[in-house]
C-alpha cells in the first residue's frame, strides 16, 4: 500500500517594502524573515490554503505595510 503524503499548503514570497521591527516580527509565527540590502523585507512562509494567505496579506494592510511582489514557490513532489 502507498502512503499518501499530506498537503501541508503551498510556500510563498512576499516581498514588502521597508523593514521590520521585533515587535512586528513576533506576529508572523513560523515565516522566515529575510531581511534585504535594498531597504525591503522578504516573507518565506507555507499556508494551508488561500484563506490563510489572505490573512497574512489583510495583516500586512492593516499595518500599512507595502507589498511589492507575491510569488508561489513550487513545493517538492518528492517530499
Amino acid at each position: 500500500m502507498t502512503q499518501k503524503k499530506t498537503d501541508l499548503g503551498n510556500t510563498y514570497r512576499i516581498r514588502l517594502q521597508g523593514a521590520l521591527n521585533s515587535p512586528t516580527t513576533d506576529w508572523f509565527g513560523d515565516i522566515t524573515i529575510i531581511p534585504q540590502e535594498n531597504d525591503e523585507t522578504l516573507l518565506v512562509g507555507q499556508f494551508a490554503d488561500q484563506s490563510a494567505l489572505r490573512g497574512l496579506l489583510d495583516q500586512l494592510w492593516n499595518l500599512n505595510f507595502t507589498i511589492l511582489s507575491l510569488e508561489k514557490i513550487e513545493n517538492d513532489p518528492n517530499q
